[in-house]
């Protein structure tokens, strides 16, 4: 059993196996949510570069999604809070693991056409794109954008056309911010070899 588990006194009613960890029911929420804020933080960064840091990361976080969701599901007698706080967990993890690199990116220049369409306004814009990957894109844009938004973009050498949604904005310089977008249904929108 973990250590604080241990020296607390804890009589948990089940052990849940974490990192090769024991833990009761309680510790084990806590932990999770540590460990979720901890991935937070560092994906705040944008310090993605290491693919091998960002699959240690997804594996992590998939550990944590997994044995938070056999707990809600195996465990007898949970209380309304235990639920609440898996399902939380659960739903926390899913969207840090969303938010980890798949997969190798590459720099380039390719223009492009971005455009947003929102019920507040309708933004069309030609940028660069700078950063590429199968799945997405990094580019700069002037135009205000937040997460979480449904974006079109059209290559300018080829007139191809998807859509992607805004996963991460930096901080404004000027008039441009710089902004990640993930794909809808991709195979190679680059036509790159990988």
């Amino acid at each position: 059993m973990h250590a604080s588990c241990a020296t607390s006194g804890c009589k948990g009613p089940s052990v849940i196996t974490l990192g090769k960890q024991d833990y009761c029911r309680e510790h084990f929420i806590q932990t999770c949510y540590e460990r979720l804020e901890e991935c937070s933080e560092k994906f705040k960064e944008r310090n993605q570069a290491d693919e091998l840091v960002c699959d240690t990361h997804r594996r992590s976080l998939q550990e944590i999604v997994d044995q938070s969701t056999a707990v809600s599901l195996t465990h007898g007698y949970l209380s309304n809070l235990e639920r609440i706080q898996l399902l939380d967990i659960v739903r926390w993890g899913g969207e840090l693991i969303r938010q980890t690199r798949r997969g190798p990116r590459k720099q380039v220049s390719i223009p492009v056409r971005l455009y947003l369409e929102s019920s507040s306004q309708t933004c069309a814009e030609e940028t660069l794109v700078r950063e590429v990957s199968q799945h997405g894109a990094a580019m700069t844009c002037s135009f205000p954008i937040i997460v979480g938004e449904l974006v079109k973009m059209e290559r300018m050498d080829t007139s191809e056309q998807i859509e992607g949604i805004v996963r991460w904005c930096g901080r404004r310089e000027g008039t441009t911010v710089r902004l990640g977008l993930e794909f809808y249904g991709c195979n190679n929108f680059w036509h790159l070899h990988w």
